[in-house]
């Protein structure tokens, strides 16, 4: 047995001898993910995400270039929202618009 298992080399051979149970197939390690799991639970309720744990400027982290895109889009639908509903004339829309830009 011990030179037919040291010969076996095809996987069929391989399969043969674990049939026999010449050879015994040992079960797969087990990679859990209940701890990342964890971990992220606690970030989703704000854990972790102190100073220390920053590594991207607070720039790359949330773009002030994406707040100003939500701000003005708010700001927008709030003011079409009025004009359709008549509490501002076209002429009050036109300026609150371009004010609502700054500058």
């Amino acid at each position: 047995e011990v030179s037919e298992i040291s010969m076996a080399n095809p996987r069929q051979n391989m399969r043969n001898l674990v049939k026999d149970v010449f050879v015994v197939r040992k079960p797969q390690k087990i990679h859990s993910r209940s701890r990342v799991q964890r971990h992220l639970a606690a970030k989703r309720k704000g854990r972790h995400t102190g100073i220390g744990k920053r590594r991207g400027t607070a720039e790359a982290r949330m773009p002030t270039k994406v707040l100003w895109m939500r701000r003005m889009r708010v700001l927008r639908r709030l003011l079409r929202k009025y004009r359709d509903q008549k509490k501002i004339d076209r002429h009050m829309y036109h300026e609150l618009y371009l004010k609502s830009k700054g500058n």
